[in-house]
């Protein structure tokens, strides 16, 4: 008995000691989702608030804070570089975002609503420019503008933009169309509505927040592109982001730092706007 007894106690507090390793191991556990989640968020804005501080720096050295000013704004503001390069970027991305939604949508409603040869094909063929490398698309590209004798300008830039912007919208729309009834169409060719009547007063207004979504999503792309401009830009329309690259060469300044953050508040403005209509419409519907 007398043995058995310190053998009792030995398993127990070994079975004490794995119970409180367990229940260590269990809130550790709970604690990695929120901590995995606050450091991701770090490491995605830590550098967006470093540019944000820095724009207001009055020094020339984008480390080295000395003081608050607006003086770097008011240069960026007055660059004729930026501002061109900054017109250039906003027309390109606005006419890619609206001719690669027209294209990603058609291609999506016809993926959707019709059948045809080789569909799964047409719809490979469609996102192939997601897989392939940019640079890839940015080469064939310039070498067919170069054989087709086509200068180098907004027409090349919208292209490039459009046919990486294509691949979004398409599987956008096509995901919102896909979880539409098909029942409507047919409620709506009963009641007389014909194909265009039908498109205009059912099938668009029920896609417009993913078409909204992908002229966005595609306008970012475009605005954003670097790779893709710089094989078909031509003179006089340098896009934004080559623009910053070739004022990198001479060195950094805050005067970037202060057109980010004015791009960045753009940004957040659009995305409270698409943000406060999405409610507006789960209001409506609720």
């Amino acid at each position: 008995m007398s043995g058995s007894r310190p053998a009792s106690q030995a398993f127990g507090r070994s079975a004490a000691g794995l119970a409180w390793l367990a229940g260590l191991a269990a809130r550790l556990a709970g604690l990695y989702v929120p901590v995995a989640t606050i450091l991701g968020y770090v490491f995605l804005f830590a550098p967006l608030v470093v540019l944000v501080v820095y724009s207001f720096n009055a020094s020339r050295s984008t480390v080295i804070w000395s003081g608050f000013t607006l003086d770097w704004y008011a240069e960026a503001l007055a660059d004729r570089g930026l501002r061109r390069s900054l017109g250039v970027s906003a027309v390109v991305a606005a006419l890619s975002a609206v001719i690669g939604t027209a294209i990603g949508t058609s291609a999506a409603l016809a993926v959707v609503k019709r059948r045809f040869p080789a569909k799964n094909l047409f719809s490979t063929l469609l996102i192939a420019p997601l897989v392939l490398p940019e640079i890839v698309l940015a080469v064939g590209l310039l070498v067919a503008t170069v054989w087709a004798r086509i200068p180098l300008g907004y027409a090349t830039l919208v292209a490039g933009h459009v046919l990486i912007s294509v691949p979004f919208t398409f599987l956008i729309v096509r995901a919102a169309a896909s979880a539409l009834d098909p029942r409507l169409d047919e409620a709506a060719a009963d009641l007389g509505a014909a194909g265009w009547e039908c498109f205009l007063r059912v099938t668009l207004p029920l896609l417009a927040p993913a078409i909204l979504s992908a002229a966005l999503l595609s306008a970012v792309v475009s605005f954003d592109n670097f790779v893709m401009s710089t094989f078909v830009s031509g003179v006089g329309t340098t896009p934004l982001p080559i623009q910053i690259y070739a004022m990198l060469k001479t060195g950094l300044t805050p005067k970037i730092n202060a057109l980010g953050t004015v791009l960045i508040a753009v940004n957040v403005a659009v995305l409270l706007l698409v943000m406060g209509r999405y409610l507006q419409t789960i209001r409506r519907q609720g």
